[in-house]
């Protein structure tokens, strides 16, 4: 018999389940939340109207030039002769990845001699990325789940309504779908172990690859690639065949390739900036007046902070105002909080289900997803602690455990048929449809100093273009959700 994985599912199951109808239109409704979203987005945000967007770019610009931009070597590219505000380049401390793939359309669309027309080209590449992060979380949830549903159904929905996800030309999309296959993958080896290369040449292959290239996306992405090997390791080592195998090939080959890929860069960095981050403390301190000597204690009760990096479904417009903490409390917090009751109720289950194998799997898939947003929650505590931000757009990277978690909050009542989970689920797509149409009033006009007369009308169309779709996708999934078959996602004997 096949293994049992994290819902005491075997992996045969897990693969042979084809998506029911009521998926594929939650999956129809997370794409256009996200599409509405990143239109929205793209034009309230005109072209180069942003200097961290100003300095993607260039960062891209200098690729072509056949180098790596410098902190103090400031910007290259200014093909609008702006007045820059600093003359540095912070974004140079961001792996190469995301600009390697942004570097042809660069050049494919001139963007030197037509900068707008080519930054809109790369803008698209940024939502194709976004596009297949959506329809691929839908893949990791169903592996980590353990069994097609609901809650699995519901995943991309809230990846979908991840204000942080549409995006202008940054890296954060990129960095998030590779965590989403980081995990996923994991997931699905937990699922086949003992693990026969000689038959899953594919699986190996694309996880050998996620590994070794998951440090050149962000170096945020290093701390989860790692906790992801130990995962694998801890679970072969609990297994009963081919230990030292196993070790070798899912674990110690893809941490060295992950090691040769991407060393040179961050010892570059360290060559740079006396750390392998590349940050520049001393030179924020002075420049943008950042407070660099908070304790961590100070930092860790400050409420501002998990009000700031908690807004991950509405908008920092929305997360300023007087009913900003009963956004992040209704979308965010309260959601996670169900969504770590039903890990305890996974496991739980498991143990009086006398499954062993279900009990092993459960207990790491919760310890991954925990260790992965608490250690991600240190981690940007750190970063402000020494005057760093925060923003919400940090913890994009984890959407996947935003996603997952707070689904399986949503989703764990079952009562008469799920109403109370479809209740739930529909006061959440609510919410975050109260919170975007907040935010469309907060920011009109969206033109950076001008009025909707001054955009003109194409933008205008375009901007009530993104509250349809946005608001249609938001209708869908509410309708579907009242419609489907709301069963949670819970562990099964085997």
């Amino acid at each position: 018999m096949p293994r049992a994985g994290l819902a005491g599912v075997p992996a045969s199951r897990v693969r042979r389940t084809r998506i029911p109808r009521s998926g594929l239109l939650l999956l129809a409704a997370a794409l256009l939340i996200y599409s509405g979203g990143d239109l929205w987005q793209n034009i309230s945000w005109p072209a180069f109207y942003s200097f961290d967007e100003t300095l993607e770019v260039d960062y891209v610009y200098q690729l072509t030039q056949g180098h790596l931009p410098t902190f103090f070597g400031g910007a290259e590219f200014n093909p609008l002769h702006l007045q820059y505000p600093y003359d540095v380049q912070w974004r140079y401390q961001h792996p190469p990845l995301f600009y390697l793939l942004e570097m042809p359309v660069f050049l494919l669309f001139d963007t030197l001699n037509h900068p707008i027309r080519g930054i809109w080209a790369m803008r698209a590449l940024v939502w194709v990325m976004g596009v297949t992060l959506v329809c691929t979380s839908r893949w990791a949830a169903r592996w980590m789940i353990g069994r097609e549903g609901f809650a699995v159904s519901l995943v991309p929905v809230i990846v979908a309504a991840n204000r942080c996800l549409p995006s202008v030309v940054f890296n954060y999309t990129l960095a998030s779908l590779w965590v989403t296959l980081l995990i996923g993958m994991t997931a699905k080896l937990l699922r086949t172990l003992p693990f026969d290369v000689s038959t899953r040449r594919g699986t190996f292959a694309g996880w050998l690859v996620i590994v070794t290239l998951a440090p050149l996306t962000r170096l945020s992405t290093i701390p989860i690639m790692g906790l992801c090997l130990l995962i694998v390791f801890i679970a072969v080592l609990l297994g009963d065949e081919h230990k030292a195998r196993g070790v070798l090939l899912l674990t110690i080959v893809p941490g060295v390739l992950a090691v040769l890929s991407s060393a040179w860069f961050y010892l570059r960095l360290h060559a740079l900036s006396g750390n392998f981050t590349g940050s520049q403390p001393e030179w924020s301190s002075t420049h943008l007046q950042r407070d660099t000597h908070k304790s961590f204690v100070e930092s860790l009760l400050n409420p501002g902070f998990y009000k700031s990096t908690m807004s991950q479904y509405q908008n920092s417009s929305v997360t300023g105002t007087p009913h900003g903490w009963a956004f992040v409390l209704a979308l965010t917090i309260i959601p996670l909080m169900l969504g770590f009751l039903a890990m305890i109720r996974w496991i739980a289950s498991a143990v009086r289900n006398r499954d062993r194998a279900g009990v092993t799997n459960t207990s790491l898939m919760v310890a991954l997803l925990c260790c992965a947003f608490f250690g991600t929650v240190f981690q940007q505590l750190l970063f402000y602690k020494q005057g760093g931000s925060a923003n919400a757009v940090y913890f994009s990277l984890i959407s996947i455990v935003f996603a997952v978690t707070i689904s399986l909050g949503l989703t764990q009542f079952e009562r008469g048929n799920g109403v109370v989970a479809k209740l739930l689920a529909g006061c959440w797509l609510a919410c975050k449809l109260a919170t975007f149409l907040y935010e469309t009033k907060l920011r009109w006009p969206f033109a950076a100093g001008g009025t909707m007369e001054q955009a003109g009308s194409m933008m205008r169309s375009a901007a009530w273009l993104a509250i349809a779709v946005t608001v249609v996708g938001v209708l869908l999934a509410a309708v579907t959700t009242c419609l489907s078959s709301a069963a949670p996602a819970r562990p099964e004997a085997r």
